[in-house]
């Protein structure tokens, strides 16, 4: 597995390097760590101007091999890359065409405006990447002891269980596998004579969708067979971003891993508006699956 770990020396991107320290990976995985320099432009050639310039590329460079270092007793073969540019095109081109199978990247820092649960370079490659992507919020921890998955039915959703399920997880690692029956709504038009009916079919068509996703859930668990120690399966009704960030705040839960896309989804978009919203509102680190070229 190919690694690619962005820093830019935040708070944030020590949080994504501290994490990776512990996050499950095949004991052969590949780490190439990229640092973005955005030189700002100059209008003249002047020595001082080309040795602010230099001091940059220095420190990216500085910050670069230091994430390297605190990585070298996981990683055995590991490399860095100083690239000038925006760090979203940066860490895109990157990703591309080395070619990473997973990128690491904090929530905030790499550009990213203050006071947001999201930076913006962090959302943008999260959207744009055609790998997977883990955008780490919140401290680092020994070793993640739990995970909850986003089950929709979709091809997607089993592709993102079944990518963790390939990692070496530790033996008392607790899956819950969760899917949320979104109900439709009511509508306001309705005559008061027919209300009854409506009401009838929405409830048929809520618990035909809690029969579609308890299916999934189960073909879902199958992954997990031998691989962690428990694994939940859970069907709620509401809606999906609402439950899936409030079943994330469970004590257990050390990350949330959702598909790109799931179900209903325009095809024209990188990202599904329910994986952006749980990596928007999330508190805690976020795996977005993609299938390689999604």
């Amino acid at each position: 597995m190919r690694v690619l770990l962005a820093t830019d020396g935040s708070d944030d991107a020590r949080a994504a390097t501290a994490w990776l320290r512990a996050f499950p990976l095949p004991a052969d995985a590949v780490l190439r760590v990229v640092s973005a320099v955005d030189v700002p432009p100059a209008a003249v050639d002047l020595p001082t101007v080309r040795e602010f310039q230099h001091s940059l590329r220095e420190e990216a460079t500085r910050l670069g091999e230091a994430a390297r270092a605190a990585l070298a007793a996981r990683f055995t073969a590991a490399d860095v890359r100083v690239v000038d540019g925006d760090a979203r095109q940066v860490i895109l081109r990157a990703a591309e065409e080395w070619p990473a199978d997973l990128v690491v990247l904090g929530a905030r820092g790499l550009g990213a405006v203050s006071g947001f649960l999201l930076g913006s370079v962090s959302l943008g490659v999260a959207r744009h990447a055609r790998c997977s992507v883990l955008v780490v919020k919140g401290p680092a921890v020994a070793r993640p002891t739990g995970a909850l998955v986003a089950i929709d039915a979709s091809a997607s959703a089993a592709s993102a269980a079944a990518f963790l399920a390939r990692l070496p997880l530790d033996p008392t690692f607790a899956v819950r596998l969760l899917g949320v029956v979104e109900p439709p709504r009511y509508p306001v038009t309705t005559p008061s004579f027919a209300a009854g009916m409506v009401r009838k079919a929405i409830e048929q068509m809520v618990e035909e969708r809690r029969t579609t996703l308890a299916a999934a859930l189960e073909n879902a668990a199958r992954a997990f067979a031998g691989v962690a120690k428990k694994v939940e399966r859970d069907v709620v009704v509401g809606h999906p971003v609402d439950e899936i960030v409030a079943a994330a705040t469970r004590a257990n839960v050390g990350l949330v891993v959702v598909g790109a896309r799931g179900l209903g989804v325009l095809q024209r978009l990188w990202l599904g508006s329910v994986s952006e919203g749980v990596l928007r509102h999330a508190d805690r680190p976020v795996l977005v699956v993609k299938a390689r070229g999604e």
